[in-house]
Parts: C-alpha cells; sequence; structure tokens
C-alpha cells in the first residue's frame, strides 16, 4: 500500500493586495458562442476589481449623466465600456436600466458606489434573463458582478433598491390597516463598466459543469472568484501523467467572509471526497490517491464553491503531485463513510492529518467471529473518535481542548464492517496531524 506523511505546504489565509492587482489585471472568460450561461444570484461583497480593458469602438472612456426615461431595456441608458455613468433612484420603486454593448468576448465587471441605500445590481442577457445578481442586503456597500463571462452582443444592468421587508402578521389580532411607508429620499450613484482580456492560469467564466471547467496541471496554480452567491467553479485536473507511486495535494487558498467548498469527483462524475472550511478559512486536502475506473478518462474534477461571496479578493487553487510510498499513513480520499480507508490488518497504527473540514473514515474489515476493539486518537488538533456499525454510532469520544487524547472500546458483531470517523469541531480551524490506534480485543457479548 502506498502512503507517506506529507511536509505541509499551507496556503496564505489571504492574497497580498499587490498579487491580487497584477493577477486581476488578467480576470478572462472563455466565452463561445452556443455555450450555456451560468444563472448566479446572490449577494456580493465589496467590489473593487480592477480589470485590463480591451479595446473599444464604442467612444468609452469619462462619466455621463442617466437619461430618463430609462426603467426598461428599449429606453436604456447606455453604459460605454470602460464608462461610468451617474444615476438617480428616485421614487424608491425606480428602476434604472443601462444598455452594455459587448463587441468581443471577455469578462465583464459591473460595479456601483457605495450609497446611503441598500442597491441590487442585475445583469440580463440579450434575452432578458437575468445571468447575476449581486444583493449584499446592507446599505453603504458596493454591490458588482465580476469576472462575468460574455461574448458579443447587448447586456443590460439594472439598479433599483431593495424594498423593504413585509410586515409580520400578529396572531389573533385584527390584521392593521395597510399604509403606504414614506418615500426616501433620493439616491445618487454611479455605475462603471470594464472588459477583462484572457490570461493563463486564471478561472474562465462559465465554468459551472464538466462541460464548461477550466484545464488544471499539477503544479501550476490557478486563481478565481467566488463571485456570486450560488457561483461554481470547475476545475478539470488531468492525473495522465501521474505514476502509480503518486499522489496529489489540493490547496485552496483562504477567501475573506466566504466558508469554501471543496468537491472531488473522478473522470465520471463521481464524487470522491467532500470538504467545508469555516469562513475565512482555507481548504487542504493531502495524500488523495487518484481514483481512475476502468473505461474512464484520466481527468478529475475540483469543485469550489461559498457560502456567500466576495468579488473582490481571488482564491488561488493549487495541486502538488509527489511520492506516496509509507506504510503507516492516512489514503485519501477518505472523508465519506461509504469510501473508507481499509486499515491495515497488518498494523495497529495509522498516522494521519487533518485540515478544516476534514473527516477521516477507516474500515475495520469483518469477520466471522465477534470481537471488541480498543481505540487511542492523539493528536493536535481538537477531534472527536467516533465506531459506526450499519451506519449508527455506537461508541464516541469527544473531550474537549487540542490535543486531547481520545479513548474509546466498542464490540463488533460478526461479519460486520465497522467504520472509524475521526472528525473536528465544526468551527475548527488549521491543519495538524494524529495517531489513531486500533488494537483488537477479546470479544464482548455473546
Amino acid at each position: 500500500m502506498r502512503r507517506v506523511v506529507p511536509a505541509r505546504q499551507p496556503l496564505a489565509r489571504s492574497i497580498s493586495v499587490a498579487w491580487l492587482v497584477a493577477v486581476t489585471l488578467a480576470i478572462t472568460v472563455g466565452g463561445c458562442g452556443g455555450k450555456k450561461r451560468q444563472r448566479r444570484t446572490g449577494d456580493a461583497a465589496p467590489v473593487e476589481v480592477i480589470t485590463a480593458p480591451l479595446p473599444s469602438g464604442s467612444g468609452a472612456g469619462g462619466t455621463s449623466d442617466e437619461r430618463e426615461p430609462n426603467d426598461s431595456s428599449d429606453v436604456a441608458t447606455t453604459l460605454a465600456i470602460p464608462g461610468t455613468v451617474r444615476g438617480k433612484i428616485e421614487p424608491d420603486a425606480d428602476a434604472d436600466y443601462f444598455r452594455i454593448d459587448v463587441t468581443q468576448a471577455g469578462a465583464l465587471t459591473v460595479t456601483t458606489t457605495a450609497v446611503d441605500a441598500d442597491l441590487i445590481v442585475e445583469i440580463e442577457d440579450g434575452a432578458g434573463t437575468v445571468i447575476a445578481r449581486s444583493d449584499r442586503g446592507a446599505v453603504r456597500v458596493r454591490e458588482g458582478v465580476p469576472n462575468l463571462g460574455v461574448t458579443p452582443g447587448r447586456y443590460t444592468a439594472i439598479v433599483k433598491k431593495k424594498p423593504p421587508p413585509a410586515p409580520k402578521k400578529t396572531r389573533g389580532k385584527k390584521a392593521a390597516a395597510a399604509t403606504t411607508p414614506p418615500a426616501g429620499p433620493a439616491v445618487s450613484y454611479e455605475i462603471s463598466a470594464q472588459l477583462a482580456a484572457p490570461a493563463a492560469n486564471v478561472e474562465r467564466e462559465p465554468d459551472d459543469d464538466r462541460g464548461t471547467a477550466n484545464d488544471l496541471i499539477p503544479g501550476d496554480p490557478v486563481t478565481g472568484f467566488v463571485g456570486w452567491n450560488a457561483d461554481v467553479d470547475v476545475w478539470k485536473l488531468s492525473v495522465e501523467a501521474l505514476s502509480a507511486n503518486n499522489a496529489i495535494d489540493i490547496e485552496v487558498g483562504a477567501v475573506e467572509g466566504v466558508a469554501l467548498q471543496l468537491e472531488l469527483a473522478d473522470g465520471v462524475g463521481q464524487l470522491l471526497l467532500v470538504r467545508k472550511a469555516p469562513k475565512g478559512a482555507p481548504l487542504v486536502a493531502r495524500n488523495v490517491l487518484p481514483v481512475v475506473p476502468s473505461g474512464a478518462p484520466p481527468f478529475h474534477y475540483v469543485t469550489i464553491k461559498g457560502e456567500r461571496s466576495n468579488p473582490e479578493t481571488a482564491y488561488q487553487l493549487r495541486v502538488t503531485a509527489k511520492p506516496f510510498e509509507a506504510l503507516d499513513a492516512e489514503i485519501e480520499p477518505n472523508d465519506l463513510v461509504d469510501k473508507p480507508m481499509t486499515f491495515p490488518a497488518e498494523r495497529t497504527i495509522v498516522h494521519g492529518n487533518w485540515s478544516a473540514g476534514d473527516v477521516d473514515c477507516y474500515a475495520l474489515a469483518a469477520d466471522v467471529a465477534a470481537r471488541s476493539f480498543d481505540l487511542v486518537l492523539d493528536g493536535e488538533p481538537d477531534l472527536s473518535l467516533e465506531v459506526l456499525i450499519d451506519g449508527k454510532v455506537v461508541a464516541k469520544s469527544e473531550l474537549k481542548g487540542k490535543g486531547t487524547v481520545e479513548k474509546l472500546s466498542a464490540p463488533v458483531p460478526p461479519n460486520v464492517t465497522a467504520i472509524v470517523r475521526v472528525r473536528g469541531a465544526a468551527d475548527a480551524t488549521g491543519e495538524g496531524t494524529y495517531d489513531l490506534t486500533v488494537r483488537e480485543g477479546p470479544a464482548s457479548g455473546p
């Protein structure tokens, strides 16, 4: 069995401002005619994305004022690329439409200034379908959509004020007569648009499924954005060049305010690993042994998601290949109860790695006789230890505190495979190692 205790190479928890500016100068999109566009909804963090504009023949540049009426796509005010338009929301139900004419494929960035109102920004394609939405749900924050994959054609940006929540109904009391809330003051804002050119090793939208996935080569870092709520980035990882003795480490840099989620699937889409980190924490999966089913293509698919969004800070994704030879090291993927690592029958100890969001499952092979196991978990992180029989927890140890040793004993019926599960607290962060010791004792019970 091929195993190695990996050298930890954690990513920086955030990308430096200088590095981010350099990368976002080349934010890209692989917009190809006929591809399915991604529908995104949700909120966005403050947007200050800097891009390298493509040449435009539309008289771009400078600042102008909106032309009322512009409350529908038919009478939309022109927003040049690059360019800025001053707008005003008055009355509260006003909606301002801005026409954006895209002459070449690229990554479109649309932003508004922060104002004393809760704004919403939507982007529609030429058919009037909303393909991106920014709604942070707060005042004095910038709304925006970065890195939106577009092809030549007409797009429309819509700016409106978020309506107040409906009044709550009170049980047992006669409903009060409906009243119209007082009108708020006029809200002045600015909206800007830019288009970025393609570049290497940067996410190209849309990339929300295996058919539109971006290429990912071991050893080559790439960057992307969780730019909207429900934004999904899929990367196509080639494992064909890896030898039989290679494993991979997958590292995703932290994004402020976003709880990242990593999914790994094989070449036919079968899920191998799921990992979710607390808000603002990086994701790491080490000692992942590539799984290529018979007849399947030699690829893995890495999917990055996030709770909420942050279009001003990119994540960095890096996959590193390394030799795998140790006999007593944990083998990933083993995050799922139905896809555990088999605990070596000839050994009593396994050296494991844990990082934020990790769950490690080990299978104790079935035997014709009833048995009892003594387990000890000794490691740096604050971890819990469980034994599952037929999917149900039959024994658990969960002492609080980092470095706490967990111990338990569990009987196992004959002809049953027991699963040992190691995991950390839901809000635990960081990375560390542990030793899991399993010793078989005398049978207990009849």
